[in-house]
């Protein structure tokens, strides 16, 4: 399990609900559940880290906005960093 601010991760599960993409929608079908929590690190499963990262990566593989890349890309490198770190921060940025 990986703890991660439930804040941030529903802008991750945001980003991910829109997308025209139906394996991201799946993905924050998925992430859903986590975000429910406002303000508190929640546990969630590495598997679901991971495949979260994966549709952050694809999506920007796909955007061509450069302000969407970018969040798409903070966001990705903040999954590997929590995953890998285990205890990492995500931070949690206003839009």
């Amino acid at each position: 399990m990986v703890k991660v601010p439930a804040d941030w991760l529903a802008r991750v599960f945001l980003t991910l609900r829109h997308s025209p993409s139906e394996e991201s929608q799946a993905v924050a079908a998925e992430l859903q559940p986590f975000t429910e929590k406002p303000g508190q690190r929640v546990p969630v499963p590495r598997a679901t880290v991971l495949r979260s990262e994966l549709a952050l990566t694809v999506e920007l593989e796909w955007s061509e906005d450069p302000v969407r890349r970018a969040r798409l890309s903070e966001g990705a490198e903040q999954l590997i960093s929590a995953r890998l770190g285990g205890a990492g921060e995500a931070p949690v940025h206003g839009s």
